[in-house]
């Protein structure tokens, strides 16, 4: 049987990606790890988009003119598969062959004024995701809050939507003991020949609204003017869409010289220099108002590195008790947090520690293993 990967949501310019289009290719490339005997595999790939797994005898690779959905029904006319998985969750419109989404979240639909689109393209947007989802013979989801996400706004069966997860970062997962203490340490060492020298709170993600920026942008600085050392907050990430008030709270809590509090603006974010803040950082915070899955705190975990997160959407899911789980909306609460956390080192370390345990075993192999299982019942 041959399984067609829709792969339209990496980027042509030879990039990793982020987001979505990180876990589509980290979840597919293990997926063809892990392929059982009789399933054959075709990439749909825009040109451009760099692969590097090609010279198999079980996987072809489709090269698509675009992006564009009339690119790939193109490709799926000449080069046909009997299932189509889209990692992108959006499925093409016009597509004639069985096709399987993989849904992160459906934030859209619930809080569209989180997102940058015009009412048109929206509208567009959320039609197209709306058809693929009823027309599917099988949904997979990102996470179990996604999965109840999805069955109450489209009133699905539940058992039709199977609940996949996702896996983090391979080499931070594989760090332990000596090994991961001494990562640590060079990681701080690359940070201060950048000029981090400063103990510091991480958030890392796209800046836009869902990230909740404001909130805690004031909690840390009211928690500083409190805690004995100078702490610095590093906010890592691609600008994205109605910046206005994280903006304007960066501006009004930016502390110029060293010795006291700064907050560090980074927006290219390499995968290495990745690593390296969530390896380094003394407290990872996440305050998102909501995550379909929330891959930054599961790294951070792998990391060794405490976890500050929100309530919202899947993250109790990813951290249990092995983070301080907070409301998206209290300001006070995430100050009174930051504070304590930084107060208590021991406390700093357990969280970080319970962390890295309960990250084991949360890998892309795992994922795909759940993805595959779930194509295979679907072609059955």
């Amino acid at each position: 049987m041959m399984i067609g990967i829709d792969l339209r949501c990496l980027p042509p310019d030879g990039d990793s990606g982020a987001g979505i289009a990180h876990a589509a290719r980290a979840v597919s490339c293990a997926l063809l790890a892990q392929s059982k005997p009789g399933i054959e595999w075709s990439l749909y790939l825009p040109r451009g988009v760099s692969w590097g797994m090609d010279g198999r005898s079980d996987l072809r690779i489709i090269s698509l003119s675009s992006s564009a959905g009339a690119s790939l029904r193109l490709a799926l006319q000449r080069s046909p598969c009997d299932l189509l998985f889209v990692p992108s969750g959006a499925v093409a419109r016009g597509i004639r062959i069985p096709a399987v989404p993989w849904v992160h979240d459906v934030a859209i639909f619930e809080h569209p004024e989180w997102f940058g689109e015009s009412i048109l393209r929206r509208a567009v947007t959320t039609s197209l995701f709306r058809r693929g989802i009823v027309h599917a013979p099988r949904i997979l989801a990102a996470s179990q809050s996604t999965k109840d996400d999805l069955v109450q706004l489209f009133t699905l069966d539940p058992s039709v939507v199977d609940v996949t997860y996702e896996g983090g970062d391979p080499v931070l997962a594989s760090l332990y003991g000596d090994t991961l203490r001494d990562a640590k340490r060079r990681a701080k060492l690359r940070l201060a020949d950048r000029g981090v020298t400063q103990p510091f709170v991480l958030v890392l993600g796209t800046v836009e609204p869902r990230k909740n920026l404001p909130l805690l942008i004031h909690a840390w600085s009211a928690a500083v003017k409190d805690i004995d050392r100078p702490v610095d907050l590093i906010i890592a990430g691609r600008d994205g869409w109605k910046l206005g008030p994280a903006t304007h709270a960066m501006r009004g809590h930016v502390y110029a010289s060293e010795g006291s509090p700064r907050l560090h603006r980074i927006k290219a974010v390499p995968e290495d220099d990745r690593r390296d803040l969530l390896l380094s950082a003394d407290i990872v915070t996440v305050p998102s108002l909501h995550e379909g899955f929330g891959l930054v705190a599961l790294e951070a975990m792998q990391a060794e590195t405490a976890v500050l997160a929100s309530r919202a959407g899947a993250l109790p899911e990813v951290i249990d008790t092995a983070g301080i789980l907070l409301s998206s909306t209290d300001e006070v609460a995430w100050a009174d947090a930051l504070r304590g956390i930084f107060m208590d080192t021991e406390a700093r370390k357990r969280l970080a520690e319970e962390g890295k345990a309960r990250s084991q075993g949360m890998t892309w192999g795992r994922a795909a293993h759940f993805v595959l299982e779930s194509l295979t019942k679907t072609l059955i």
